[in-house]
């Protein structure tokens, strides 16, 4: 069941990806999410934020939250509502909905520690 759970998440991040590629800006987009990913990788493992089920990233305590680390977090935030809404019209679904699927693609592929929300609104850390 987990295997193929893990593959499922695989090919929906796969597609997810592919959604992002087609967009005219997406070389962009893509480009500003590598920038930000080592440094929210880093924030992700010092604790101070989590993926919500709504597939945003938020702060989990007021550790961390300095300037620079909040205007990335924003910043990542904004260009996931953009992906968002751009997959809701292609998929006739709503950006809301579509966050909620990326956040269990998110929460599959989450690293051990890191700091996780489920679909009814309770944190929890990745176990394994």
């Amino acid at each position: 069941m987990k295997g193929k759970l893990k593959i499922t998440a695989a090919l929906l991040a796969g597609l997810f990806l592919l959604a992002v590629a087609v967009r005219a800006e997406s070389a962009e987009l893509k480009e500003r999410f590598l920038q930000r990913k080592p440094l929210l990788e880093k924030m992700k493992g010092q604790e101070w934020i989590g993926e919500n089920n709504l597939g945003f990233l938020v702060f989990r305590s007021t550790a961390g939250q300095s300037k620079e680390n909040m205007q990335v977090v924003q910043a990542e935030n904004e260009d996931r509502k953009t992906v968002y809404a751009e997959i809701a019209v292609k998929l006739n679904t709503s950006a809301e909905e579509v966050g909620k699927r990326r956040a269990a693609q998110i929460a599959a592929l989450a690293s051990v520690g890191h700091w996780l929300q489920d679909a009814d609104g309770n944190w929890y850390q990745k176990k394994q």
